[in-house]
């Protein structure tokens, strides 16, 4: 048993990192197709762009792991029955069902170790991430330097040049406006000079010849400086052209580790409840005022109408607004709750996709890559269909919290339960008909493009 337990272990190693490399190459092509722009417009320098990189290559793990178990299982399974080996094995009196047992546990104790990754190293990352684009997003594009036209990709400067040599930065018919921190706008013309940047200082140097420096107060015209000189040195600071980290960044639900939410969850709740009682305190307080013993000398019968009323009407807006606090709360809340399943839910999605995979892999007797991934695309739809639907119906308060996140796992959890038992103890199997006539169709296809 032990020699067999291997040997069906061995056969899940290889496709499971072959699968496992092609959904990170489809993954990392599409993010760096996505982000490309961005880091180009922003020139940022390359190493800062590997570690944006490396940071998101987290939740590309997290998604294609699971991906993998599946093409895994249906590659060594498709495999060892298109070569007869199951058909032997259980000939000789070995069930199928024992030969799932080693890779259950393999998969089972991958699981738990996709959890911990998912709890407790996925959430820094995404938040490192999340800071570095935040900062990267904040770098003003690198100027442009354009003939004849006018250039303010910074606030409070403009400048326009009439002729620009590329090769040595040199610059003729200088205009510069500029309003950036000063009392008096700046307007300075000068007929060449050059242009620099300073990016370790976050400057942009601009050395001038042959100008002349304009100030004039806007709201007294008369006041006017001008000053000719024959050579000038301008220095513009914080032109936003360096990529600075900030400190701190706000944490997402996507950014926290289990304990993190609950501790959320629990702040929230306990701010429901005190919601709950000031509405009860506002009412009480209500009741008591309206219901106080008259005193006629001091209040007629009218004013004590528009008493009431006004009294009525604070106190209705009050609890309106604590009730709108309440919904709040909640919806965080649930949302939160959601995560925390979802931190579970995905990871173990290992486990049930590997249970789909064996007896769709047995039944359909082909083991090839093209199969694999025909019924892997078929799988990862479903899957994602129904985890999706049921993140929004969670995140609304339709359905609990863990049903929404376990809803898919129990999905496959149904279809690997008709396929197993359709293919290993049935051959007749009226209920989910439908099903196994499109994945036969499917089979039908998939075997003519392999042949």
């Amino acid at each position: 048993m032990k020699t067999l337990s291997k040997y069906v272990l061995r056969e899940h190693l290889t496709p499971l990192l072959g699968g496992f490399a092609i959904i990170m190459f489809v993954f990392v092509m599409d993010f760096v197709l996505d982000m490309l722009n961005l880091m180009i417009t922003k020139g940022v320098e390359p190493f800062v762009v590997l570690k944006f990189f490396a940071l998101n290559l987290a939740w590309m793990i997290a998604l294609a792991v699971p991906m993998a178990c599946l093409i895994a299982s249906l590659m060594a399974f498709g495999r060892l029955a298109e070569d007869g080996e199951i058909n032997a094995t259980v000939s000789s009196g070995i069930p199928f069902v024992r030969m799932m047992i080693a890779p259950i546990i393999a998969t089972l104790l991958l699981s738990i170790a996709m959890v911990y990754f998912s709890d407790q190293i996925l959430p820094n990352l995404n938040y490192e991430a999340k800071r570095l684009l935040r900062d990267i997003r904040r770098v003003k594009p690198t100027l442009a330097l354009k003939e004849r036209v006018f250039i303010d990709d910074f606030p409070g400067l403009a400048m326009f040049i009439e002729e620009v040599d590329e090769r040595t930065n040199s610059l003729e018919g200088i205009t510069i406006y500029d309003q950036k921190d000063r009392q008096y706008p700046r307007v300075v013309t000068a007929k060449h000079g050059t242009m620099e940047f300073d990016m370790d200082n976050d400057a942009l140097v601009l050395d001038l010849f042959d100008g002349t420096i304009h100030e004039i107060d806007e709201a007294d015209p008369s006041r006017h400086t001008k000053v000719d000189f024959q050579r000038q040195t301008l220095r513009f600071g914080d032109m936003g052209m360096r990529l600075e980290r900030s400190e701190t960044t706000r944490r997402g639900d996507r950014e926290m580790s289990i304990a993190d939410m609950k501790e959320v969850i629990a702040e929230r709740e306990s701010s429901i409840v005190k919601s709950r009682q000031a509405v009860l305190d506002l009412s009480n307080r209500a009741f008591s005022r309206a219901f106080r013993p008259a005193d006629p000398p001091k209040e007629t019968e009218m004013d004590a109408v528009r008493s009431l009323r006004s009294l009525a009407r604070s106190t209705s807006q009050s609890i309106a607004s604590q009730f709108n606090a309440i919904e709040a709360h909640e919806r965080y809340a649930r949302k939160y709750r959601v995560e925390v399943h979802k931190k579970w839910s995905l990871p173990f999605a290992c486990l049930f996709f590997f249970l789909v995979g064996a007896p769709v892999g047995v039944w359909a007797r082909k083991g090839g890559l093209g199969v694999a991934i025909g019924f892997g695309i078929l799988f990862f739809v479903v899957y994602w269909a129904f985890l999706i639907g049921g993140e929004e119906l969670g995140d609304r308060g339709i359905v609990a919290p863990w049903l929404a996140m376990w809803m898919s796992n129990f999905v496959l959890l149904g279809i690997s339960g008709a396929i197993l038992y359709r293919t290993v103890w049935s051959s007749k199997f009226g209920g989910f008909g439908f099903m196994f006539k499109f994945a036969g169709w499917l089979k039908r296809v998939l075997t003519r493009q392999n042949s």
